[in-house]
């Protein structure tokens, strides 16, 4: 949730912008593209999203996939003739579409297909749409062009590693949830000794 979100200026523009996007005040982007480096809290800002839209608007029908599991999907509908249905899920039956980790789809022309038309029927009926990647847009090798267009419509925000005063309140905020008592200088130690993982932190 957005509650236990710690924010910090490597996260600040993602955390607003994901805060606008589940309806929270702001402008809205369209799409929203959450960049940065495993573990930086990319995904937890996409299902915080979620849980805010769920919560102020129960009958949203949100989807939530990542890449991978759309290329399953995909590829199972065209094996089971049910590329209505495929369809009708991601473009007619979603309010909110949220996708993690899209350069999963580098290379894999026909689905790239499939998400563009998905993608192009829900931006024209201003359905939010959220997409994670561990590249910036330009980045994405072998993605087509036109969705590479596409994903910098709206807003590419990145999420950078934590300065050490970020990290210190991420394990501060851990321990209380865990119930710990951790002193000050074991907080500042776990916080110096793991940089560039937020996942690696917590754990």
């Amino acid at each position: 949730t957005f509650a236990n979100f710690v924010i910090g200026p490597s996260n600040q523009l993602a955390h607003a912008a994901s805060v606008a996007s589940a309806g929270g005040g702001g402008r809205r982007h369209n799409p929203l593209f959450l960049c940065g480096g495993t573990g930086l809290g990319k995904t937890h800002l996409v299902h915080a999203v979620a849980h805010r839209v769920r919560l102020e608007r129960p009958s949203a029908r949100i989807v939530y996939v990542s890449a991978e599991k759309f290329v399953n999907e995909f590829v199972q509908a065209l094996q089971d003739q049910k590329m209505n249905e495929f369809r009708a899920r991601y473009r007619e039956r979603c309010d909110l579409l949220l996708v993690d980790d899209i350069q999963f789809l580098a290379s894999k022309t026909q689905t790239q297909e499939e998400f563009f038309h998905a993608f192009n029927a829900l931006h024209q009926a201003d359905k939010q749409i959220i997409v994670t990647s561990d590249k910036y847009p330009q980045q994405l090798e072998r993605m087509e062009e036109r969705l590479i267009s596409r994903f910098t419509w709206g807003l590419v925000a990145d999420v950078q590693a934590p300065e050490l005063e970020t990290r210190v309140a991420i394990v501060r905020k851990k321990a209380q949830t865990e119930n710990l008592e951790v002193s000050d200088e074991v907080l500042s130690f776990i916080a110096q000794m793991v940089r560039s993982n937020v996942r690696e932190l917590e754990g």
